[in-house]
């Protein structure tokens, strides 16, 4: 019996160093978990993860004659009967169509995005290709949920007729508030509008079905909502037009961008330069520069900046003058033109990603 006792009594100890290890194993994965989490969460916008929120409802189609209507949100219930008896107002115009804002009968306003064909191409030799095409990239454009990223609610497709269906956006944008307005924005709006678009395109980069690059960044497309929360638009629209029956011409494209100051470095010279993840880093840099500044984004603006700090000239020749009479903004001014420093760097690889960006923001001080 004594024998049969010491065999047993050597099996245990092993068996429960097996046992701690596990649990310390487990104590240890879940710490790292933990951590995860709460990075992750950072990024959601008012508690809510980069990452973790479902992206998707059932799509519900409906066929309107020769076209298909489909609803990527459950709550969508209009027809498009509602749709062309509504009031409708142009808001915006580009290359890639006409946006209007329609009033409809019941529920909140929309925003229509009428697309254009442009340079037609035809990848894929008849129409059924065509509308597989246009529905795929418009679903994916559906898939992405972010509080800081404008919804697409649903899209109709018919040979003659393509329409993107979005919330409509109250408060105009932010190229708008800094250049428009009668008023100036102070630096608390600012900064949250900055740091909410950080977290935006952040997501877009990292948690959406393309991991998309924007491709067009600039201040008309950080539309404003009700008080003042930033919302990242037009993602999207050139796979869409591409694919979908239209194309437009990248080099074109290139120079209206260029001219405008948000084209990295890399792409200036370039005929068909696809968007990047570096490339929009870069356009944000120049943004946070427009927004500190409150100068238009022209071709110059990085460098002005850039010349500035390394001339040490006094932040006064620097900032919006409308912000000078903010004293207690001046570390926060002065961080985030660090941060656009970093985000306008030539070499891509020098550029931090959107996440690193949007944590940077997070730490310069308080936003809502």
């Amino acid at each position: 019996m004594g024998g049969v006792s010491r065999r047993k009594s050597g099996v245990t100890i092993p068996i429960l160093a097996g046992i701690i290890v596990t649990a310390l194993c487990s104590v240890f994965v879940l710490q790292w978990q933990l951590r995860r989490r709460r990075r992750d969460n950072k990024l959601g916008g008012k508690g809510k993860p980069l990452c973790g929120s479902p992206e998707w409802n059932a799509k519900q189609e409906v066929q309107q004659g020769e076209g298909i209507l489909v609803a990527v949100d459950e709550n969508f219930n209009l027809e498009l009967e509602d749709l062309l008896r509504a009031s409708a107002y142009v808001i915006g115009k580009s290359r890639s169509g006409i946006v209007y804002k329609v009033v409809v009968a019941r529920g909140p306003a929309l925003a229509v995005r009428r697309m254009s064909d442009l340079d037609d191409v035809d990848y894929c030799g008849d129409e059924l290709c065509l509308r597989r095409a246009f529905e795929a990239e418009a679903t994916a454009i559906g898939r992405a949920r972010h509080p800081n990223v404008v919804q697409l609610r649903a899209y109709y497709y018919a040979s003659d007729e393509k329409l993107l269906i979005y919330d409509y956006i109250p408060s105009g944008n932010l190229h708008s508030a800094l250049h428009g307005g009668q008023t100036s924005m102070p630096w608390a709006a600012r900064l949250a509008i900055l740091v909410g678009a950080a977290r935006g395109l952040a997501y877009l980069h990292e948690c959406s079905t393309r991991k998309w690059p924007h491709g067009k960044l600039k201040s008309s497309k950080i539309l404003l909502g009700e008080d003042l929360r930033p919302f990242v638009s037009g993602f999207g629209i050139d796979r869409v037009q591409r694919n979908g029956g239209g194309m437009q011409k990248q080099g074109r494209l290139t120079m209206e961008r260029a001219a405008a100051g948000y084209l990295a470095p890399e792409m200036r010279h370039v005929e068909a330069e696809p968007a990047t993840q570096r490339g929009d880093v870069y356009a944000f840099g120049v943004l946070m520069m427009e927004t500190a500044t409150g100068r238009v984004a022209d071709a110059g603006l990085e460098e002005w900046v850039r010349s500035a700090f390394r001339e040490a000239r006094p932040l006064s020749e620097v900032v919006d003058p409308a912000l000078l009479k903010e004293v207690h903004a001046k570390r926060q001014v002065l961080a985030v033109f660090h941060i656009a420093l970093g985000c306008t760097e030539w070499n891509p690889e020098s550029r931090p990603r959107m996440r690193t960006v949007a944590d940077s923001l997070e730490r310069v001080g308080p936003a809502s």
